[in-house]
């Protein structure tokens, strides 16, 4: 920014102020109004800037012109031109695009003879197949997916990834280059969202012969001459490589979100999970996509890729954000200083008299606040720290909101809400005053509804967690953060980043509104710093003191669950690379200066594990420590009759028993310390869930239940209590566990000569994780359908003898869904499914 002179700073200064005034529609002072002649000479430093080639003079230059439309345009209509030629120089035609809609009725603005043709030679630059026009970024990534077999790419949160992903996956499926594509994300929650992105993709593009599938089902034999795309968790691709799953090839693996490798115990397992895939296939190509991270090629260099990978860093956003500091003003309970921070410094823009009390209780600031912002037809986020949190915060800003003329979508929306979850459920209270909450429990057709009313504007103000920070795709005009946590823990500058590239709709708006209030008493000061950050997977976190975690497990002292379960998942993998190196070569891996005393001792802990498990065990369940599946193995050895301990169909006489019982033994050799009533409680819900019951009698069981102690008891946190339970421990713990319990018992009754022909354990793995032991709600699920849908679907069609989940679909292809009589949420999952909504 060396172009950045003095004489550039006072305008810049003036021009910045003066847009955020407007945010609050707010009149600039006559001092801080730009004459033409400042506006020309901004102008031309925006077009000076549009051709370098440092992202952040490209950022600025976007930044100039865009704050000269929206303050400028209309007194000096010439600023539609420049910014025209401005935009299309630095390749942003989603920004081109809105442009002309809102400034110039849609046409192209006249410029020059010798400026048009260069503005044409940048859209032929850009294009690709059927015309679509890409941002330098993604026509960089497009070509990149196509040249290289590994690639790893970081960019902003807005910048087009999963567009150009979907792209690059149909090039593959309709040109049959890859017949087996593996799509990874960090939660359930993307699951659906990419699942119905890819399938509406493959419909309308008419590419025959393609499943997709969301659920860790191989193909059937008969199959395998079609493109399979496997959209899973990392969870649930360790599943798919089971070696009895017999999954001949994979051709591509796609790695998004691949920063949450730094993350606690799922860091690991997706580590482990991408680990064991290349190694079965090591043809196999994989593309790692990140948000602002300094070093992408780290995960090239982890995964062995780097002599033949490619890796690069965009820092260039079509939509870029304004970070604005809020703070209280001593002794003026309803004024707040508002201070910007710019690329070039820090504006401080005024006292202002907001109209409100800026002061605690802090419910009622941020609810008031946000309100205060949002304009008609603008959307915001506000985050809260959890799903307590977040619903308080929702039920706050709703009561100060009037009630809004409730559309048929909320009523039927509400209606769906008091039927399948609770009639007291929060939802049902703040829904009709335009608020909603988002949080990661929350039933996957809860969180769709909430997304697709947000982004259809019937939502105005979504309280949400970090489940935003994990890839679901909504964006909004502002978003306000206050002293942010994950969890306990104080937000990081990554996460900070990634959930205010949220900010700003694509299309709709050149920029997006942090709101960070009383920045002064925030725990850690994520609205500032580096721009991008270095990433380190949660493995190498764990290992940069030696592994004192690991000694802290095995001596007994790690009693917070969280940390356990990551201790866990750091010994298993540690005793993974142990079989498959050699002691100097973990040794090189690790060692620093200052670990070396402590990696010895951790290094001759995992030496000192006596295990006999066979490794293709060892290596599905990597998260768990060896020591106690040899345990297990070694309790199965001893059981007298071991057919009592095999696990049979829930419906079967015997088989809750058989189910408590194997809880009973899981407990035991994996040292999760549930009480007496825990056990009972997650073995009963876990039995109902699998055999079909509705959440919703799950629920209002247990609000009757704590009604009977307390008459006053609110429904709310049951509610939550329930599906987090459901989530975390059913979903979660009991899928982990189970999984190892069926495998490791299948190994004992082959060691122990039984026929291998007869062996037949029920997959409570399978049941656990989706909500059903029933064939076709497991096939309607594993395309992508919810519990939700799938319980309801099945008794109101004839599934005759479909026996593949392709089957089904082929069969509700052919139906009229709005007769079906299902809810209005279920038939618009369908539609998606289905790749029947456009987008």
């Amino acid at each position: 920014m060396n172009l950045l002179e003095k004489e550039f700073i006072s305008p810049l200064t003036k021009l910045y102020r003066s847009s955020a005034l407007n945010l609050f529609s707010i009149k600039s002072e006559q001092d801080d109004i730009l004459s033409e002649l400042d506006c020309n000479r901004l102008i031309g430093l925006a077009s000076t800037l549009s051709i370098s080639d440092l992202s952040d003079d490209i950022n600025l230059s976007y930044e100039i012109i865009t704050r000269l439309l929206e303050s400028y345009s209309e007194t000096l209509p010439k600023i539609n031109g420049a910014a025209d030629l401005i935009f299309s120089r630095i390749g942003n035609f989603p920004g081109r695009s809105l442009l002309r809609t809102r400034y110039t009725n849609g046409n192209s603005p006249e410029i020059p003879f010798s400026l048009s043709l260069e503005r044409l030679a940048r859209e032929a630059e850009n294009s690709v197949s059927n015309e679509t026009l890409l941002t330098n970024f993604q026509y960089k990534l497009y070509t990149s997916l196509s040249g290289e077999r590994s690639l790893s790419v970081s960019a902003p949160t807005s910048a087009g990834k999963s567009f150009v992903l979907n792209m690059d996956l149909m090039r593959r499926l309709s040109s049959q280059t890859d017949k087996c594509i593996v799509y990874i994300v960090p939660t359930r929650a993307l699951i659906s969202e990419v699942t119905s992105r890819i399938r509406s993709t493959v419909r309308n593009q008419e590419i025959n012969d393609v499943i997709i599938r969301s659920a860790p089902f191989p193909l059937e034999k008969h199959l395998r001459s079609k493109s399979v795309v496997y959209v899973l968790t990392q969870e649930r691709l360790l599943s798919l490589l089971k070696p009895e799953n017999d999954v001949i090839r994979i051709d591509s693996i796609f790695v998004d979100e691949a920063h949450e490798i730094h993350k606690g115990k799922r860091g690991i397992v997706l580590q482990n999970a991408v680990d064991l895939t290349l190694r079965r296939y090591p043809g196999a190509s994989i593309f790692f996509a990140s948000p602002l991270i300094k070093n992408p090629g780290y995960f090239l260099n982890l995964f062995n890729r780097l002599d033949n990978g490619y890796f690069f860093t965009e820092q260039i956003s079509p939509v870029s954000q304004n970070i604005i500091l809020v703070s209280q003003v001593a002794r003026k309970p309803k004024y707040a200083n508002f201070q910007l921070l710019a690329r070039f410094g820090t504006i401080d823009v005024g006292n202002y008299d907001l109209g409100i009390t800026f002061r605690p209780p802090i419910l009622q600031r941020r609810s008031a606040f946000a309100k205060l912002i949002t304009k008609q037809n603008e959307s915001t986020i506000i985050f809260s720290n959890g799903p307590a949190d977040a619903e308080d915060l929702a039920k706050s800003l709703a009561k100060s909101l009037e009630e809004i003329e409730t559309s048929e979508e909320i009523k039927d929306f509400i209606s769906f809400i008091k039927t399948e979850i609770h009639e007291e459920h929060p939802l049902v209270i703040t829904l009709p005053r335009g608020v909603a909450f988002h949080y990661g429990d929350l039933p996957s057709i809860i969180r769709s509804g909430v997304e697709s009313l947000f982004k259809s504007g019937e939502i105005k103000y979504i309280c949400s967690t970090s489940t935003l920070l994990q890839g679901v795709n909504l964006p909004a005009k502002h978003i306000v953060i206050e002293n942010p946590k994950s969890g306990a823990t104080p937000m990081h500058r990554p996460d900070f980043l990634n959930l205010a590239g949220r900010a700003g709709r694509l299309l709709k708006e050149f920029h997006g509104n942090v709101w960070c209030l009383t920045p002064d008493l925030w725990e850690e000061p994520s609205y500032t710093g580096d721009g991008l950050q270095e990433i380190q997977s949660s493995m190498s976190k764990i290992m940069e003191d030696g592994g004192t975690l690991i000694h802290d497990l095995m001596n007994g002292k790690v009693e917070n669950e969280n940390r356990k379960e990551l201790a866990e998942a750091g010994l298993g993998r540690l005793f993974h690379e142990s079989q498959e190196s050699t002691t100097a070569e973990i040794v090189k891996k690790y060692e620093s200066t200052n670990n070396s005393i402590e990696l010895t001792k951790t290094l001759s802990i995992v030496e000192s594990l006596e295990i006999s498990i066979p490794s293709r065990i060892l290596d599905t369940h990597r998260a768990l420590r060896p020591d106690h599946l040899q345990a297990l193995y070694n309790r199965f050895m001893e059981e007298i009759d071991i057919s009592e301990l095999v696990l049979i169909s829930p419906y079967e006489k015997g088989g809750k028993s058989r189910m408590d019982k194997a809880i009973e033994l899981i407990c035991e050799a994996f040292d999760w310390q549930l009480s007496e009533l825990q056990r009972l409680w997650y073995g009963g819900l876990a039995h109902k869930w699998i055999t079909g019951i509705p959440i919703s009698q799950l629920i209002r069981d247990r609000v009757i239940r704590a009604r009977k102690e307390d008459p006053m008891a609110k429904a709310s946190p049951i509610i939550r209590t329930v599906l987090s339970v459901i989530e975390k421990k059913v979903r979660f713990s009991l899928v982990k566990y189970f999984s190892a319990y069926e495998d490791i018992l299948h190994q004992v009754m082959i060691d122990r000569r039984h026929p291998e022909q007869t062996i037949k354990i029920a997959p409570y793995h399978t049941f656990l994780e989706f909500g059903s032991c029933d064939k076709v709600n497991l096939s309607l699920m594993a395309l992508g359908f919810s519990r939700f849908t799938a319980l309801r679907l099945k008794g109101r069609l004839n599934w005759a003898d479909s026996s593949e989940p392709e089957d089904y679909l082929e069969i509700l292809i052919k139906q009229d869904i709005s007769k079906l009589g299902l809810p209005k949420m279920c038939q618009h999952e369908i539609e998606d499914i289905l790749g029947l909504k456009q987008g």
